[in-house]
């Protein structure tokens, strides 16, 4: 049985986008409403240098050799790079949105139910961008795998 070896990059963003999901996914203890916020900013900042990097290091390579080695799936590229933009995109967005939250969550400490609302928007879109983010990893690998053993026939 083969074991895959992980790239540094990846070995450093699996742990980072755990604890962001883990930030995200955590209870909000009455009166810990800020707390939550920081941790989740916390660990956005974090993971949002080692995600640029694996796209760069990682991703991006592989996606050059699917291209190099099975011209039949260029679109399936083109597709993933526009992904990658719209995931780039989409983190930006959520970086701010939390950078606001923060701020609100400052104004509304003891009133924390008005901003429950606004809290679950950020978690939800937080853990659907990381479900993205697992769902293109995962893509790229696919294709990476069929790029280089796919059965294109005998020629016989």
């Amino acid at each position: 049985m083969a074991t895959t070896t992980l790239a540094p990059a990846e070995q450093k963003l699996q742990p980072a986008m755990s604890q962001l999901e883990a930030a995200l996914l955590a209870p909000v203890v009455s009166g810990e409403l800020t707390s939550w916020t920081h941790s989740v900013l916390e660990a956005l900042n974090a993971f949002g240098p080692l995600w640029v990097q694996f796209v760069k290091t990682v991703l991006h390579p592989q996606y050059s050799e699917i291209a190099k080695t099975d011209n039949d799936l260029l679109r399936r590229v083109e597709q993933m790079i526009q992904e990658d933009q719209q995931l780039v995109a989409e983190f930006n967005e959520l970086q701010r949105r939390v950078e606001d939250f923060a701020k609100r969550a400052e104004e509304v400490k003891k009133h924390e139910s008005k901003a429950a609302e606004d809290r679950e928007k950020v978690e939800q879109a937080g853990i659907a961008l990381i479900v993205r983010i697992k769902k293109q990893q995962s893509a790229a690998a696919t294709w990476l795998y069929e790029a280089q053993y796919r059965e294109r026939g005998a020629g016989d």
